[in-house]
């Protein structure tokens, strides 16, 4: 089944996000492992991941660290998916050793 969310096209059966969806527009930075900087937008963010507006000829690497102004931090993630102008984004945490 097909729908729309934020004006992009999402297959139901493909969002597998934990936790409900919040709209925002966050303006943030992406930080390339090669040391490029690319400027987008967070669209939408849920506990698990979020997802940027990004133009559409950057093709993003699969790791990144995205910087958001007014944050004493960076944040780790991992590009999920990529279509035109937007991608799905993830923390890219590091897993404990200890269960």
């Amino acid at each position: 089944m097909r729908g729309t969310e934020g004006g992009f096209p999402v297959d139901a059966a493909a969002n597998r996000r934990v936790g409900e969806r919040r709209e925002v527009l966050i303006p943030a930075t992406i930080q390339c492992p090669d040391g490029e900087s690319i400027p987008c937008i967070l669209r939408d963010m849920s506990p698990s991941g979020a997802m940027l507006s990004v133009s559409r000829r950057h093709r993003l690497p699969l790791n990144f660290t995205l910087s958001v102004p007014g944050h004493d931090t960076s944040y780790p993630v991992r590009r999920v998916w990529q279509r035109a102008d937007a991608a799905g984004i993830v923390l890219d945490l590091p897993r404990s050793d200890l269960v």
